[in-house]
């Protein structure tokens, strides 16, 4: 990859954190620790009362995401009625999906105006393309992301992990474009 090659996939893949007051912040399935650090740190600081966690049983650990995640941050000061868990999506679609069911059955969309992603900083692109495809227009998507891996958008292109990572969702987003399971972001400002 030459430098102007790698500035395209670094500007298209990585958004930008816009950490901001939300009804709601959502986290994507994980087995890790580094989203649940942000998510309390949000909710600590007022920035969104209520916690969305969704993610079903990880293929790494065989333990449920979800689950796993909420005794975390429970054990960080979240009370349990600000958490609402899906615990059966095994994938970013079916996090999403999943998810709108839980939003719509726990608050209703007529009560949310804006929602947090919290997301790996190089999955942030498609989870957002994502929400954007199946969650109502008339919510705005605020992506928060986090570093992971031991790679940043500064370097990614630097390590074989990053690589991995960031050509692999250079090369899923066209494909999920074309399923129909996601919808391009025309902006950084304009997510909905």
């Amino acid at each position: 990859m030459n430098k102007d090659e790698i500035k395209e996939i670094t500007d298209y893949i990585f958004l930008e954190s816009r950490p901001q007051k939300a009804d709601i912040a959502m986290v994507f399935g994980t087995r890790h620790h580094e989203p649940l650090e942000v998510a309390y740190k949000l909710y600590k600081d007022d920035l969104t009362p209520k916690i969305l966690l969704s993610g079903g049983i990880n293929k790494t650990t065989g333990q449920n995401e979800c689950e796993e995640m909420a005794k975390e941050l429970l054990k960080m000061g979240v009370r349990k009625e600000d958490l609402i868990l899906e615990n059966k999506s095994l994938n970013s679609l079916e996090n999403v999906l999943f998810s709108k069911e839980k939003i719509e059955k726990e608050i209703g969309f007529s009560n949310i105006k804006k929602i947090i992603s919290i997301v790996k900083h190089y999955h942030s692109r498609r989870a957002l393309m994502t929400l954007k495809k199946h969650f109502p227009k008339t919510v705005e998507l605020i992506p928060v992301c986090y570093d992971i891996y031991g790679f940043t958008r500064d370097n990614w292109f630097s390590s074989e992990m990053g690589k991995e990572k960031v050509l692999e969702e250079w090369e899923k987003i066209p494909k999920y474009l074309a399923k129909g399971d996601i919808e391009e972001i025309t902006s950084k400002r304009n997510l909905l």
